[in-house]
């Protein structure tokens, strides 16, 4: 299939990966999983994210994952970001030229994490990443997780040598330095989080990666409609669901101090919409049935408008 630059924008899930009691992966829930966003229309789909725990993969189970995203994906006809995130330059070609050989059509990728990379070394590792991903465009995952950020300056610098660099995902809420960053660098996707999209959508922002898409896709394929449409009263209004819903988890599950995946899974079974298990990779504490049913009945209670057409 091809993909264009202008085919980056929209709701694309974040798709957390399942895995069986014993730990191993769940190759045949994943593919269902897939298959169920790819039919409910959302933009785009991607793993190898924090959702997605990139972070517990060896290589070979790496390349398990992405080979069934991109094949059931693009048997769907959806396009797929294949996450190749790991701690040094090496590992992450290794990744990026695998999901490259498996037809990804984008490379998303953070820093290196364990140590702060200055801006030479920033700039060097993405001419390395770029030279493993040959055509296939990148987005940069922007997280404080790899301990810096990247400004909108250096942003120029990255593109002037690596064009190939096509977006980012924006890790943070500030809506200045999205403007700020789009201001720079016109021609970059930005992507934001759910909580924020209406209100970054005038500074430039292009879509979100989405969890709480799998809560009710067609309520955040709406979202972004009105945001790019500009219907501004209905995008503000789905925003401010978003932030309840935010402000609601952390005061309804009973297991506290939840990491992302954690959390994203709950999002995803509020509704049966995946089918993945709760289960999150050790030492990280997974949510459990018991936050599942209270965070159903908060919103059954005090939100059922975003249960609608479920």
């Amino acid at each position: 299939m091809k993909f264009t630059k202008d085919d980056l924008q929209g709701m694309w899930a974040a798709l957390p990966t399942p895995w069986k009691r014993n730990g191993d992966f769940d190759r045949k829930t994943f593919a269902g999983d897939i298959a169920r966003c790819c039919k409910a229309g959302m933009h785009g789909l991607y793993s190898g994210g924090t959702t997605g725990e990139f972070y517990t993969q060896d290589f070979d189970l790496f390349s398990e994952i992405n080979e069934t995203l991109v094949k059931t994906a693009h048997a769907h006809g959806k396009p797929v970001q294949a996450g190749c995130t790991a701690l040094d330059t090496a590992q992450a070609r290794k990744r990026v030229q695998r999901a490259r050989r498996f037809g990804a059509d984008i490379i998303q990728i953070a820093l290196p994490f364990w140590l702060q990379l200055d801006d030479q070394e920033t700039v060097a590792f993405f001419e390395a990443i770029a030279d493993a991903a040959g055509p296939t465009p990148i987005v940069h995952y922007d997280t404080g997780r790899s301990k810096r950020r990247i400004s909108p300056e250096l942003y120029q610098q990255i593109i002037r040598r690596v064009p190939t660099l096509w977006g980012t995902k924006f890790g943070s809420s500030d809506i200045y330095d999205v403007r700020l960053i789009t201001l720079a660098n016109p021609g970059l996707k930005v992507f934001v989080g759910e909580h924020v999209l209406a209100s970054a959508t005038p500074m430039g922002a292009t879509g979100a990666y989405s969890s709480v898409v799998l809560i009710n896709p067609r309520w955040m394929i709406e979202y972004f409609d009105a945001c790019r449409d500009g219907r501004w009263a209905r995008a503000f209004e789905i925003q401010n669901q978003v932030c309840r819903l935010f402000v609601a988890f952390g005061q309804v599950f009973v297991t506290q101090g939840l990491q992302d995946t954690a959390v994203d899974r709950v999002f995803g079974r509020l509704t049966g919409f995946l089918k993945c298990s709760l289960q999150s990779k050790p030492p990280y504490r997974a949510s459990t049935e018991e936050d599942l049913r209270r965070l159903q009945a908060w919103v059954k209670k005090n939100m059922p408008e975003i249960l609608n057409g479920v």
